[in-house]
C-alpha cells in the first residue's frame, strides 16, 4: 500500500534540503512518536549507500523493534531521498522524501511511502498516514524556530 503526504514550507528549498540530509532532523520530526536509541551513533549528515541500524522507542520510551534504515539514494541535484527501511512486522517501508521548488521562499515538502506488512499492513498504512502529517507539523514548527 502507498502512502503520499505534502505540504508547502515557509522556506527556500535550497535551505530545506540542506535540513532534509541532517539526521538530527529526523530526530526532531519524530520526536513525540517515535524515537531512536542508538541515535548517538547516527553521522551528521546521511549518505547514499549508508545503513543505519536502532531501535525504535515508541512514545520515546516503549520498545518496539530494532530498525534497517538504509538510504538508497540522495539526490542533491533533484532534492530527493530515498530509502529502504524494515523491522518488526514491518517486511518493507520504502520511503521517498522530495523537496520542490515552488518560489523564492516556498517550497512542497513530500513522504511518499510504499508499506508491506502482511496482514498488518493496513494498519501500517494507517499509522504512517498519522506519522507523516505529525512529521510535516513538526517540520513547519522547526521551520518558524529557524527563521
Amino acid at each position: 500500500m502507498k502512502v503520499s503526504v505534502s505540504t508547502t514550507f515557509d522556506i527556500t528549498a535550497d535551505k530545506a534540503w540542506k535540513i532534509v540530509k541532517q539526521s538530527k532532523t529526523l530526530s526532531y520530526i519524530t520526536k513525540g512518536l517515535i524515537s531512536f536509541k542508538g541515535v548517538e551513533l547516527f553521522p551528521t549528515q546521511w549518505q547514499a549507500g549508508q545503513t543505519e541500524n536502532c531501535t525504535l522507542l515508541f512514545f520515546g520510551f516503549i520498545p518496539a523493534w530494532q530498525h534497517k534504515l538504509h538510504f538508497v539514494d540522495i539526490d542533491d541535484n533533484n532534492y530527493t531521498i530515498s530509502t529502504r527501511e524494515k523491522g518488526g512486522l514491518i517486511q518493507h517501508w520504502n520511503h521517498v522524501i522530495k523537496v520542490k521548488y515552488l518560489s523564492t521562499q516556498h517550497c512542497q515538502y513530500t513522504d511518499e511511502i510504499e508499506i508491506k506488512a502482511g496482514l498488518f499492513t493496513p494498519i501500517a498504512w494507517l499509522y504512517a498516514h498519522v506519522f507523516y502529517r505529525y512529521r510535516q507539523f513538526r517540520w513547519k514548527g522547526l521551520i518558524r524556530n529557524l527563521i
